[in-house]
């Protein structure tokens, strides 16, 4: 009977530490290709799950915040091109985004150059 309490703990206290939680932001886009490239951005070690949509621009994503931040995600996806209201794209990355992809910038947001 001990061991299996002992057993049940663990597994218990294990559940907890691998908890996922859900969140949502605005990444600035247009079209299906934006959708890959910040979906495949958005997929680094920790997150479970990233599904943007074009008509909302908004990110919904599911990660473990033992192993990523919304900040580092945020960072990841600005390096593709897309802005997030706390991460802008640098204008390099921006430019070389197709024609198609090229959304209208967040004004909350101010662009850096390198």
């Amino acid at each position: 009977m001990k061991t299996f309490f002992l057993s049940a703990m663990f597994v218990v206290c294990s559940l907890g530490a691998q908890a996922q939680v859900t969140d949502s932001f605005m990444v600035a886009g247009n079209c299906d290709m934006c959708k890959k490239r910040i979906e495949e951005a958005a997929d680094i070690k920790g997150v479970k799950h990233a599904s943007w949509d074009a008509k909302t621009k908004m990110l919904r994503i599911s990660y473990n915040p033992d192993k990523v931040t919304l900040q580092m995600i945020e960072a990841e996806i600005a390096k593709v091109g897309h802005d997030t209201p706390d991460a802008p794209a640098d204008s390099a990355a921006f430019e070389k985004l197709h024609d198609c992809c090229r959304y209208e910038r967040l004004k909350l947001a101010p662009i850096k150059s390198k």
